[in-house]
């Protein structure tokens, strides 16, 4: 009995420890999901992530900080991303650290948590030092990994980089990508941003025409002459919108925190009700369900749910 005990417990905690993704080492692969524990499961897109990059370190006074990359590759095309990064230990020095939070959400250099000429989307909530935010852009690869020298968004890129020289990537030119940032100490001592891409060609299959940030047809000032891009556009805020939602459910966010987001996300209930009822053979059905997912109109999470339903009628 007690070498049973044993053997139990210790396949209990290796299976907890194993469950941490933010363990995850260079070249593993997680699976259709990011898990913190078994609370904090954040839903991805169907498939193999492999870690490609990661860090952390021990700021001071127990503020630590990580962060980790996955792609999901065709040949050697990493046709999307996924970077998650985290600070914890906060709630001890949140008067201190507050401004220093708020500086790098709403006005830092480049990006952040602020209206932009070449965003496509923002939303966001901020009441004192808590926030949640989501923006959508398009990524222009070469200005991201290469910005100038004194930046020190190379010391960041560097690790990604060498991944992509090493191993003879072919990076894309643009991506669609969506970003969030969330903090609230009602929730957790801990700040999370994330970042999600995915190249038009493989959310699309549309190939863009112009591939830097001020002049693709994604451009907010340019996209009204390009009805397609306009279009995929469209498409890709209300996939961001629904992993947006994911994310503040992984988060745990309080329900005055969360995004309004009803423009972009349909009813997931009525559609499951009507469409799908409409469809006699489980291959209509599941052509229905795929192409709600690509629409945005589903997560991943939804996704995988209904398609097993339908697979064990």
């Amino acid at each position: 009995m007690k070498k049973i005990l044993i053997l139990f417990f210790t396949y209990f905690f290796c299976s907890q420890v194993l469950a941490n993704d933010w363990r995850a080492k260079k070249g593993s692969v997680i699976n259709n999901e990011f898990k913190v524990n078994k609370n904090m499961v954040l839903p991805l897109d169907e498939g193999g992530w492999t870690v490609i990059d990661r860090f952390s370190d021990s700021v001071t006074h127990g503020i630590g900080v990580e962060g980790i990359s996955f792609v999901q590759m065709e040949g050697k095309i990493p046709v999307k991303f996924f970077e998650i990064a985290r600070a914890t230990g906060l709630s001890k020095w949140q008067s201190y650290l507050t401004s220093f939070i708020e500086g790098a959400t709403f006005n830092p250099k480049e990006e952040g948590c602020r209206k932009r000429q070449h965003y496509n989307y923002l939303n966001f909530y901020k009441r004192g030092s808590a926030h949640n935010c989501m923006w959508v852009n398009i990524l222009d690869v070469q200005r991201a990994l290469n910005p100038s020298d004194y930046d020190s968004d190379r010391v960041f890129n560097l690790g990604i980089r060498q991944w992509a020289e090493k191993n003879e990537i072919i990076l894309p030119k643009l991506y669609l990508t969506y970003n969030s940032s969330f903090f609230s100490t009602r929730v957790r001592d801990q700040w999370y941003v994330m970042n999600y891409g995915v190249t038009p060609q493989k959310f699309a299959n549309y190939k863009p025409k112009f591939t830097s940030r001020d002049t693709t047809e994604f451009h907010p000032d340019l996209i009204e002459n390009f009805p397609k891009a306009k279009k995929i556009m469209n498409n890709w805020i209300k996939r961001s919108a629904q992993f947006h939602r994911e994310f503040e459910l992984f988060q745990k966010a309080k329900k005055s925190q969360k995004l309004d987001l009803s423009n972009y996300i349909e009813n997931t209930k009525k559609i499951n009700n009507t469409n799908l009822k409409k469809n006699k053979s489980i291959a209509d059905q599941l052509k229905t369900l795929h192409d709600l997912y690509k629409s945005g109109a589903l997560s991943g999470y939804e996704y995988e749910t209904a398609k097993k339903k339908i697979l064990n009628k």
